[in-house]
């Protein structure tokens, strides 16, 4: 008998902002599927079995009334998942079975790109996989082109496939030695182009989360981001919504598509429970050595005398500038009176009178009239007068027929033109037009 598992899965899947429809699919489980008719969906299963398989898919399907080709990635895989539910078989028949689905559906759509001559950079080329089967309490990763698939164990994340990829095109530049250029053989050639991988089989364990998401999303955010959310909770849902929220604020152009896959039970045949190993805890660190510090005295010491004598100047100015203002401050309160001066004779003159002169009177001005400020409002597209009047007097309809009759606009006061000047007199001028 296998493992009973008890899995908890969540997806989201976002139309990009440059994109006319959502190319990303996936498979849940043989529950949800989503081609892309769907520009934006969420799914979830909550459910326990001893097998389980998901997928996500970007640009893997292709569809042509005239030339009578329809093909998809998800019509394929949900035939696998029917054949291997039925039929007996261990896990490396189960991957051998996944791998030529996916294998020759990647070559007929390889195909029919190149017979339409598609230019080799463009999106429809750009195809990922990215697979989870899980039987026998074990998980098998597959990942095709641009899908990416995210481990997490213990608090350890893996990015599957990433280290077998850099191998490999360091071998294809010749860069590796003769020892490191023998790659791993789950790694297999199926025609120009067309690289599946299948991991070796994972051993399960309680709290375990398995990430698949498609290259718009990894693109944007990077792998060290997609780490740091998935080590935030536990919660798959929040998960899958986090990461695809996340790539959305950073603009991404292509389709983004996220699922989350975490074990929450496992029972094995023999009802024993498979739980993670307990991390030490805090107090296991006693035994680690004190922190060592980057820097060392012997360099503070270097500028100690430096920093003496910047004090002491810098105390010298403050000292001076304080009696600077202390002796200023006592020269402005010291009053005349203190100041003692030698009495001089002055001559005395017999002053004359003057004649007094009546002052004539002056006549009082005339107030004369400011000239009106009239202001101009030339007319703009989308203006009315209802909108002028409104914009220099208020929302007020009396406003609109005085400032029509004042610039001799006939009723009903909406004949006016583009570049038309519009006369707009104060307040107290509008208000005396009858």
């Amino acid at each position: 008998m296998s493992d009973l598992l008890k899995v908890n899965a969540c997806v989201y899947s976002r139309k990009g902002y440059e994109q006319e429809q959502n190319r990303d699919d996936f498979y849940m489980n043989g529950k949800f599927l989503s081609e892309h008719h769907i520009d934006n969906v969420e799914a979830s299963i909550e459910n326990r079995a001893s097998e389980f398989f998901f997928a996500v898919a970007d640009h893997m399907e292709f569809s042509d009334d005239e030339q009578k080709a329809n093909f998809s990635i998800l019509r394929e895989i949900g035939k696998f998942h029917e054949k291997i539910t039925v039929q007996d078989g261990d896990i490396d028949y189960k991957t051998k079975e996944l791998t030529t689905r996916v294998t020759e559906t990647a070559k007929y759509l390889q195909s029919f790109h190149d017979i339409n001559e598609i230019p080799e950079d463009a999106p429809e080329r750009q195809m990922g996989f990215a697979g989870l089967l899980l039987t026998d309490g074990k998980a098998v990763v597959t990942t095709y082109g641009t899908g990416h698939v995210f481990y997490c164990h213990g608090g350890d994340f893996k990015h599957i496939a990433t280290d077998y990829t850099k191998r490999k095109k360091l071998a294809d530049l010749g860069i590796l030695s003769d020892g490191e250029e023998e790659l791993d053989d789950r790694y297999q050639e199926k025609g120009d182009e067309t690289d599946i991988f299948n991991s070796s089989p994972i051993d399960l364990f309680e709290g375990d989360k398995f990430l698949l998401i498609s290259d718009g999303v990894y693109n944007a955010l990077g792998e060290e981001y997609i780490e740091d959310i998935l080590s935030m909770r536990s919660d798959s849902t929040y998960i899958a919504y986090r990461i695809v929220t996340e790539a959305m604020k950073k603009g991404s152009s292509d389709d983004m598509t996220a699922m989350v896959v975490s074990i929450e039970r496992i029972k094995s045949a023999s009802n024993v429970v498979k739980k993670q190993a307990v991390k030490p805890k805090a107090s296991a660190l006693k035994n680690v050595p004190p922190p060592t510090y980057k820097y060392k005295k012997r360099n503070i010491k270097k500028y100690e005398n430096i920093i003496y004598y910047a004090a002491v100047f810098l105390t010298a100015i403050l000292l001076i500038l304080i009696m600077f203002f202390v002796i200023k401050n006592l020269l402005k309160n010291i009053e005349p009176d203190d100041i003692v001066v030698d009495p001089t004779p002055i001559a005395t003159l017999t002053p004359t009178p003057t004649p007094e002169i009546t002052p004539e009177a002056t006549p009082e001005p005339t107030p004369t009239e400011a000239p009106v400020q009239i202001t101009e409002h030339t007319v703009q597209s989308g203006d009315t007068l209802s909108s002028i009047a409104r914009k220099y007097y208020g929302d007020n309809y009396t406003y609109v027929e005085k400032l029509g009759k004042y610039n001799n606009i006939p009723a009903p006061y909406d004949t006016i033109i583009l570049g038309q000047k519009i006369k707009i007199p104060p307040m107290e001028v509008l208000l005396e037009v009858e």
